[in-house]
């Protein structure tokens, strides 16, 4: 499973979640919050194994980084360039911790060099914006990526299969909660670009 299976979701717009099979009070707040996350919810309940979890992360962090790069360029706001550049960062070192916690693992993990389909079909969208349009979609791809990569990290670091994986998924929750936290606070209203000054 991708982080962002509809980005075509990720990560990553994505199937709904319905949460109904979400086994206690705490996961059913997860799964209400990740709402918009396709089936790949069920993280929140069971975790995909160490492969799978750092495929699907070093999937997210190339998509993040191709998609922030594009931001920078095209983007008419001042607040969603600045968001891609946060994106630069913080994807940079999530990528460099996430092969750090792989070598510390003793496993021999194979990771992706290249976008898949979906993620290029996220980015190929893009491609085709610019100005107000780009800022949209960026990011509504943005919102959907966040929500499912919080869904993914909090199942993994709760009970992933690898404990260095796992330190990794705890740590890394804060950075992308963060990120969640921006778009909740800076995502425009629909149909409306994100300007450098705010609506009166």
């Amino acid at each position: 499973m991708r982080l962002a299976l509809t980005m075509a979701a990720s990560l990553l717009a994505l199937t709904a979640c319905d949460g109904r099979d979400t086994p206690d009070a705490s996961a059913t707040a997860d799964m209400m919050a990740n709402s918009q996350a396709d089936a790949d919810g069920a993280f929140a309940e069971t975790p995909p194994a160490a492969q799978e979890f750092a495929q699907t992360v070093a999937m997210s962090d190339m998509y993040e980084l191709a998609a922030a790069r594009l931001a920078m360029k095209r983007a008419e706001g001042t607040p969603t360039r600045e968001f891609a550049q946060m994106m630069i960062t913080d994807h940079t070192g999530s990528s460099r911790a996430l092969k750090d916690a792989v070598a510390a693992s003793g496993q021999t993990l194979a990771m992706p060099d290249k976008l898949d389909a979906e993620h290029q079909a996220q980015v190929d969208i893009l491609e085709s914006l610019s100005g107000a349009d780009f800022d949209r979609e960026y990011i509504s791809q943005q919102t959907a990526a966040h929500r499912k990569a919080l869904t993914l990290l909090k199942a993994y670091g709760g009970a992933g299969d690898n404990a260095e994986l796992r330190q990794f998924a705890q740590s890394t929750i804060p950075t992308i909660q963060k990120h969640a936290d921006w778009l909740d606070k800076n995502s425009p209203i629909p149909g409306a670009a994100m300007d450098a000054t705010p609506a009166p």
